[in-house]
């Protein structure tokens, strides 16, 4: 971000005197001794000088219609000193609050490579034998090299459903911030929204729609390994219970099956049974078991529950074996359909890919290392790398600089004439 200019103008009316030979005051009485002799012109008039000195007030950085800032460049626009009729002016010499600047004779505009010998304002002037115009330039504004400039992603990682996190750590600054971009075009998993049933050999699995241009994806589904308990219902609540809840008795599996034991508890209000939580459902069941309620014991009675299996021949899972590309939205997901009398399966997709940008949203400050870049999100394997560097103050910052700078300060022109 460049600096901002300087601008002003002023006009300058500088009268040029020049010296007159002294003739002598005749004497009284005599003879009139003879005239002296006329000396000779002097090929080297003595130089004159004329100056002239501003304040830098509130009308000089526009605060009342003026126009000192311009916005895309740190040079003013020419102060203009005219009526210069004596000659060709060699030198001229411009000061700021008591400050002499660098100064160069060269055709405006001039060209400014960020030369200014160490001072914070610099001068340049094109000198014609009726004009003078001088150009103010002030250094740009730049913070330390203590912000995050730039963040390179350097694995985009996978299996991102939406854009992670993007965190900074390390470096003793604080502030940063950012925000990750994903690049989203692949399936990545096919959630079964209905297991169905019936299903006698593992379904077939097809992927439409998604966009235009997507295409690729492909999955496979497998059956539910075993039956378990689909649900337990409350048929009377008895009375009496204790205030803790109730585990349930149920049938274990038989064996020579993929045994898993099931569990579940009856929460107890007011002495009743009134729901049941499951807290496993078992695998291995080959018919519906056998289940009880605990006896609260006299005059309390005993509740009564019945319960259901999971269906046979349902989809346990479906599993991608290619994500596909281009996709710009989850493609419909459909499953074979079940043999006569069963529940044909069904399932959507989940799309996820790598993170492909990270844009900063604050650069911080303070920061004396590049800070570690972290991603916090669904997906795994993205990285990035922090890069510092300075920062050019805006326009605001600029014009509140330069007038902390300048203002009250006298601007003072000494223009030479040799």
């Amino acid at each position: 971000m460049t600096a901002v200019l300087l601008l002003a103008a002023a006009a300058v009316t500088m009268t040029m005197t020049a010296c007159a030979p002294v003739t002598p005051t005749p004497g009284g009485g005599g003879a009139e001794p003879p005239a002296a002799p006329t000396p000779p012109p002097d090929p080297t008039p003595p130089s004159q000088e004329t100056e002239r000195t501003w304040t830098l007030d509130a009308a000089a950085f526009g605060d009342d219609g003026g126009s000192i800032w311009a916005e895309t460049s740190n040079r003013s626009e020419p102060f203009a000193f005219d009526a210069i009729t004596a000659g060709n002016v060699d030198d001229v010499r411009v000061s700021i609050g008591g400050q002499t600047l660098p100064l160069q004779n060269r055709a405006y505009p001039p060209l400014f490579d960020d030369d200014f010998s160490g001072a914070e304002w610099a001068a340049a002037a094109e000198v014609t034998p009726g004009q003078v115009v001088l150009v103010l330039t002030a250094q740009d504004q730049r913070s330390a090299p203590d912000r995050v400039v730039r963040v390179t992603v350097t694995n985009g990682g996978s299996g991102y459903t939406s854009a992670p996190t993007v965190g900074f750590t390390g470096g003793e600054g604080m502030g940063a911030a950012a925000a990750a971009t994903t690049e989203i075009d692949a399936v990545a998993s096919v959630s079964i929204t209905n297991a169905g049933r019936g299903y006698t050999a593992a379904p077939s699995v097809t992927f439409s729609g998604g966009g235009s241009g997507g295409s690729g994806a492909a999955a496979t589904s497998t059956l539910a390994a075993c039956r378990g308990i689909a649900s337990i219902t409350i048929t009377n609540g008895g009375s009496g219970y204790p205030g803790d809840p109730e585990v349930l008795l149920i049938q274990d599996p038989p064996a020579g099956t993929n045994r898993v034991l099931p569990s579940a508890y009856l929460t107890i209000t007011g002495g009743v049974a009134t729901s049941v939580t499951i807290t496993n459902r078992g695998c291995g069941y080959t018919s519906v078991p056998i289940v009880t309620a605990p006896d609260p014991g006299t005059p309390g009675v005993r509740a009564t529950v019945s319960l259901t299996l999971q269906p046979t021949g349902r989809v346990g899972s479906v599993t991608v074996t290619n994500g596909g590309s281009g996709y710009t939205s989850a493609p419909a997901v459909t499953l074979a359909a079940a043999p006569s009398g069963g529940a044909t399966a069904t399932g959507t997709a989940v799309m996820s890919g790598p993170v492909s940008e990270v844009r900063i949203t604050d650069r911080g400050r303070g920061y004396t290392s590049a800070p570690t870049v972290t991603f916090t999100g669904d997906g795994s394997g993205a990285a990035a790398t922090a890069e510092l560097g300075s920062v050019g103050y805006d326009q605001r910052d600029n014009l509140y600089w330069a007038r902390q700078t300048l203002y009250g300060k006298q601007l003072l022109v000494r223009i030479v004439d040799e």
